[in-house]
């Protein structure tokens, strides 16, 4: 119960350093997807999917209410939804790194946020834009994983030696 309250805390604290980040191109849509990082400390050096579904519902609903209002809540919810699916099953391939897991779940996030886009628009060209958001939820997906794993040595022996 502390692991996933920290983690939560840490993606809801991760998500307000996103918010600050300005992104070059302001494309709609375009993250860094940093809170990703705490569902994926859950999923993958905690190896709980419930708790990882936990912390990333209450990302999406903290950050929305505090940073892209009830308009963005959508978005995240079903990127973040598709992406934890997508990640859950990339997870139970042994050959994929932590990195691999979250190049995954950053394209399906993307994919999911532009499907939701079109649908709320009504305007099926947004669809145009899935090439270019999934290459750059990949990249961000694999920069995330990336620091997941270099973290993982030292939350490892932290976690390990607090039995959490």
């Amino acid at each position: 119960m502390t692991a996933a309250g920290l983690l939560a805390a840490l993606s809801i604290l991760l998500g307000y350093v996103e918010y600050l980040i300005p992104v070059v191109p302001p494309i709609a849509g375009i993250k860094l997807g940093l809170g990703n990082i705490a569902v994926l400390v859950a999923m993958v050096m905690l190896r709980s999917d419930g708790m990882a579904a936990g912390i990333m519902i209450t990302k999406v609903i903290m950050t929305s209410v505090l940073f892209s209002g009830i308009g963005g809540f959508a978005y995240s919810l079903a990127g973040g939804t598709v992406s934890l699916l997508i990640m859950m099953l990339a997870r139970r391939c042994r050959s994929l790194s932590c990195a691999g897991i979250s190049c995954a779940g950053g394209a399906a996030h993307m994919a999911a946020q532009v499907g939701v886009a079109s649908l709320i628009t009504g305007t099926p060209e947004v669809i145009l834009l899935l090439p270019l958001l999934t290459a750059v939820g990949t990249v961000t997906g694999f920069l995330n994983g990336i620091i997941v794993n270099l973290a993982s040595r030292s939350l490892k022996s932290y976690l390990t030696a607090r039995r959490v």
